[in-house]
């Protein structure tokens, strides 16, 4: 009999009794009634549980599997060890592959003692374990490891330390192999030593020398027949051009040996180009002219920043295959910035070329120089945060004009 007949019957019995047992049998039905509307909103309650339950799960298994799809998928070699850290208890392909293991599997059947078989040097797997002690946590901890075959290889840590129910379990981390970077940055370190050395031999042995043969020079061209004086001039300007060579290779290997980022500071632009302009007039036979004031300001720069107008202004010289060369210089003020224009009666550069001039080992076709010059012009004024190019003349005119643009300071 279901609750609502039941409820039915009793209301029946209960209109053939007196008051009293009337009054019980209706009051009996009532409650049955009430605690049926009671079961019927329990009943819905519990469904609707069920439901969310039933979805909850679905949810949980589908990002158990996205989990394990990018755990067992994932570029990084990832691990998870025993509470001691000795052994391997979790560890995907990528892991396997970083120590040369075909499999997972066989990964964590083979490695029994992670102190031994994967870390060469055993006090960093000392100190990878202190840190991780210490502080629940190591990032970009670099190590070499062992592989399967006996290659060594270094790889990068990012491990953190599990806890379960406060007690120690184990160690979780993402691995990725960094021999190749360790492999450039040993090469880099070769190769500022190396440039250090040539930096101390141009410094010192071939500009020392120069000088002395250009001094040589100097003393003998008041004192030789007229006829000789040619030679002696001749001399004079190669050494000026070794000497020039050597600054500008000194300078290159300055900004080679520097740090990413250069220090960088106030400098007064006036000061640094009025004086190579005064040094190019001085050692050049071309007519350098000044159309504009240079304003005295400060741009963010170095005193690397002359070495960016000398090469520009013997570049306007040395390639220019006009009878008489003229370069003009200007300077433009503005809000954030400082603008300086060389511009020469040369050839001009093609506009194909315009970009490739400033590139490492550019030079033109007649060109008998190393190229280094306008590369590092580029490379100062990039430190600068600076801009470079070129432009034809205005006005349809033969020649170029270099563009310098550096941040006021």
């Amino acid at each position: 009999m279901t609750e609502e007949s039941l409820v039915d019957e009793l209301r029946t019995v209960a209109a053939g009794q007196d008051d009293e047992i009337a009054a019980l049998l209706e009051s009996a039905a009532d409650r049955i009634r009430e605690q049926q509307g009671r079961l019927q909103t329990l009943e819905t309650e519990l469904e609707e549980t069920n439901e969310g339950m039933v979805a909850l799960t679905l949810e949980l298994q589908e990002a158990e599997e996205r989990y394990r799809s990018l755990f067992e998928t994932a570029v990084e070699g990832i691990y998870k060890t025993t509470p001691d850290g000795s052994r391997y208890v979790m560890a995907n392909a990528s892991m396997a592959a970083v120590l040369g293991y075909d499999t997972p599997e066989s990964l964590q059947r083979s490695v029994d003692d992670v102190a031994t078989d994967v870390f060469v040097d055993t006090e960093r797997y000392e100190e990878y374990r202190t840190r991780l002690s210490e502080n629940d946590e190591i990032e970009s901890f670099e190590y070499r490891v062992r592989r399967r075959d006996g290659e060594v290889r270094w790889v990068a840590d990012n491990a953190r330390r599990l806890y379960d129910d406060g007690a120690p379990a184990g160690y979780r981390g993402g691995v990725i192999d960094i021999t190749e970077l360790k492999a450039y940055e040993d090469r880099l370190q070769r190769r500022n030593e190396e440039l250090e050395a040539l930096n101390r031999v141009l410094r010192h042995d071939i500009q020392n020398d120069m000088q002395v043969v250009r001094g040589s020079a100097e003393y003998l061209l008041d004192r030789v027949e007229p006829d000789e004086r040619d030679v002696v001039a001749k001399i004079h300007d190669t050494s000026d051009h070794v000497i020039g060579l050597t600054e500008n290779a000194r300078t290159f290997i300055e900004t080679l040996e520097g740090a990413a980022e250069p220090d960088l500071e106030p400098t007064p632009v006036r000061d640094l180009l009025l004086a190579e302009l005064d040094r190019q007039r001085d050692t050049t036979d071309a007519s350098f002219e000044l159309t504009t004031t240079v304003p005295s300001v400060d741009v963010t720069a170095n005193q690397l920043l002359s070495s960016v107008f000398r090469n520009l202004m013997t570049n306007a010289v040395n390639h220019n295959d006009s009878n008489n060369p003229r370069v003009k210089l200007s300077t433009t003020l503005a809000e954030d910035h400082v603008e300086i224009r060389v511009a020469d009666n040369g050839p001009g550069v093609p506009d194909e070329r315009k970009d490739d001039i400033f590139g490492k080992g550019a030079q033109s076709v007649a060109s008998e120089g190393t190229g280094i010059g306008l590369y590092l012009v580029n490379q100062l004024v990039e430190n600068y945060n600076g801009e470079v190019w070129v432009e034809d003349r205005a006005g349809g005119g033969s020649g170029a004009v270099f563009v310098l643009r550096i941040p006021l300071a």
